[in-house]
């Protein structure tokens, strides 16, 4: 009988899970462009085969019964919905990193049942209001955030424009061009708050992961501030479109991003399983 190596055995064991998990994670339909690795799938089954990310920045569904391509956005099945997938995401950030997850006001009061964290609310406020039949309009979106237990937030310094917890964004001149590729989803978020949120708390050269990517304004913003992005999405169409986008911030680099990279060369590694 030949001995029993227990590190031998234990090392052989992890290196054909990591072996299963690539092969698996290599079978949903990717595309690579730049720093930003894309999947097309259920965000629910790619998660668990993702690597380590420094935040997570994503604007999921609202449970408010917006119209998706496939996506049933009920507001019944909402809470049982939402938390499993932010969760699994959560899981995957560093410790210290932040967690930003867009909501819609209508859930503010139940906050805490969805989101069972120390958060706070920052306000994503908008310079144009679509206007409705209500006493008062919604003039922005609340977004979740909270910061992984174990590390230390990252803080830009100097501050990104104003480390601030709200930002106006400039919705007005998203809503007037009509042709732009994000119209082409029922709810496109605006990449200057994106950028807001990403150049102020997520780490330089950091990875930055969407679940929910729709149509790349997350990737956008990474490609733009010089970080690495990982988006899910498991609409094709939207899937299309956030492609098209993330590929033009690359044709249009940020002159900023350009100049800092020149100053610094330095080897841009692939993302580990």
């Amino acid at each position: 009988m030949s001995d029993y190596n227990a590190a031998d055995n234990s090392a052989k064991s992890y290196a054909l899970a990591v072996d299963t998990m690539r092969e698996k994670l290599e079978s949903f339909h990717r595309v690579q462009i730049g720093d930003c690795t894309l999947y097309q799938g259920d965000c629910r089954e790619i998660l668990p085969l993702l690597p380590k990310v420094d935040a997570v920045v994503t604007d999921p569904p609202y449970g408010v019964g917006f119209k998706y391509e496939s996506h049933i956005d009920c507001e019944e099945s909402y809470p049982s919905f939402i938390w499993p997938i932010i969760e699994a995401a959560e899981s995957l950030v560093c410790d210290g990193g932040p967690v930003f997850v867009w909501q819609g006001q209508k859930w503010m009061s139940r906050f805490h049942e969805l989101f069972p964290r120390n958060w706070r609310v920052m306000i994503a406020a908008k310079n144009f209001v679509q206007m409705r039949a209500t006493a008062m309009q919604f003039a922005y979106d609340p977004v979740v955030v909270w910061w992984k237990d174990g590390g230390k937030p990252y803080r830009a310094e100097p501050a990104y424009g104003c480390n601030r917890d709200y930002v106006i964004s400039d919705c007005a001149s998203a809503v007037s061009n009509t042709k732009a590729l994000e119209k082409q989803h029922p709810c496109p978020r605006q990449v200057d708050v994106c950028e807001h949120v990403i150049g102020n708390w997520v780490i330089e050269n950091g990875t930055i992961l969407d679940p929910f990517m729709g149509s790349g304004t997350t990737g956008v913003a990474c490609v733009k501030l010089g970080r690495k992005f990982i988006g899910i999405e498991i609409e094709p169409k939207y899937f299309e479109i956030a492609c098209k986008r993330i590929q033009a911030a690359y044709d249009q680099p940020d002159m900023l991003v350009e100049l800092e990279k020149k100053r610094s060369p330095e080897v841009q590694e692939g993302l580990p399983l």
